[in-house]
């Protein structure tokens, strides 16, 4: 094999020195690349600070509108047992309105027995009026 020449170790070093530059200029790019990861990891990182901001914005608003349904529900509630109470009222006062009805239909009916008697009465007292004239017409006679 011979020995190793000036040339063939200026040659070995040239082809070294390319593929320093070589290397030298992919890790110059490699830099850039991450380089612009970096800035792009920089920019999800404030698009996540963003989003967190939003998720926690909308956590209290939701939380503001859960308040507000329940006292909404509890304002519901309310109300429907002020229904229930005004049902039973109107259910009292239906019961007694039918009572005043009956009593009303009673004393109507009081009232009709009375008014046929007082006409049973007039026509009695007529009836005996006229027997009294014809008494005392019969009395004047004699």
């Amino acid at each position: 094999m011979g020995a190793i020449s000036n040339e063939m170790i200026w040659q070995a070093i040239k082809e070294l020195a390319e593929q320093l530059q070589q290397t030298n200029g992919q890790v110059q790019q490699l830099g850039q690349q991450v380089q612009l990861t970096n800035e792009q990891v920089q920019q999800l990182g404030q698009q996540v600070q963003q989003t967190n901001e939003q998720v926690q914005q909308l956590g209290q608003q939701v939380q503001h509108l859960n308040s507000q349904v329940q006292q909404l529900n509890h304002q519901v509630q309310q109300t429907h047992e002020h229904v229930d109470q005004l049902a039973k009222q109107v259910q009292q006062t239906n019961e007694q309105l039918n009572q005043l009805s009956q009593q009303v239909a009673d004393m109507d009916k009081r009232l009709t027995d009375v008014a046929n008697g007082q006409k049973i009465l007039v026509e009695e007292l007529f009836e005996n009026k006229k027997e009294i004239k014809r008494v005392k017409t019969a009395l004047n006679m004699y």
